[in-house]
């Protein structure tokens, strides 16, 4: 049934897209991710930062001096942390909504604004025992957005934005009960299957 929502999600972004003018096509990125606790708890370390990626689909819609970016994704990212010299191997998959508003600069797009996370998968990975750790972290999430980017011969959308969160991630984990929040560093490459001129 989610597949039927994406699909649906995809060709109705296409038909806006390309009433309004602007671009439309494929999406990947790799994400560098870092779990930041908010808390200092004596004997815990957050990892250091791991690779993640996404794939899905990004538009670009002209609304005059400004541009409206949408995206639809599918994350998986990846985190550790230590407490008690005890790793746990985290892994989370997630369905990313960034609305983005961009304008021009040279040939550069300067671009921020929201990114609407929910959660499909959360494990933890400790000493090769694999768990369930969906049900200890918020569902849906709110975040931020904010980068440059740029077109290569008017065919690949390139952008290199950082992601922040507004929302709590987690309240607590049944590995560390404090909060934590993720930001990471993407860098995306579109290719623009659609692009044109608003009539």
């Amino acid at each position: 049934m989610k597949k039927v929502y994406y699909l649906l999600a995809m060709l109705m972004v296409t038909q806006f897209a390309m009433a309004q003018g602007g671009a439309f096509g494929p999406r990947v990125s790799v994400v560098s991710t870092e779990l930041n606790l908010e808390n200092n708890i004596n004997a815990v370390q957050a990892g250091s930062a791991e690779f993640g990626y996404q794939s899905g689909v990004f538009a670009r819609l002209n609304l005059g001096p400004v541009m409206l970016m949408p995206e639809l994704l599918l994350t998986d990212t990846q985190s550790s942390i230590t407490q008690n010299n005890l790793q746990a191997d985290l892994s989370f998959n997630k369905i990313d909504v960034p609305v983005l508003l961009g304008v021009k600069f040279l040939f550069l797009r300067l671009q921020a604004g929201p990114t609407f996370s929910f959660l499909t998968k959360a494990e933890s990975d400790v000493n090769g025992a694999i768990a369930d750790i969906k049900d200890n972290y918020n569902s849906t999430t709110v975040g931020y957005q904010a980068g440059v980017g740029m077109d290569l011969l008017n065919l690949l959308a390139i952008d290199l934005k950082y992601e922040g969160n507004l929302s709590n991630f987690a309240d607590a984990s049944s590995f560390l009960n404090t909060d934590q929040r993720q930001s990471q560093i993407v860098l995306a490459i579109g290719l623009k299957l659609i692009s044109r001129k608003k009539d």
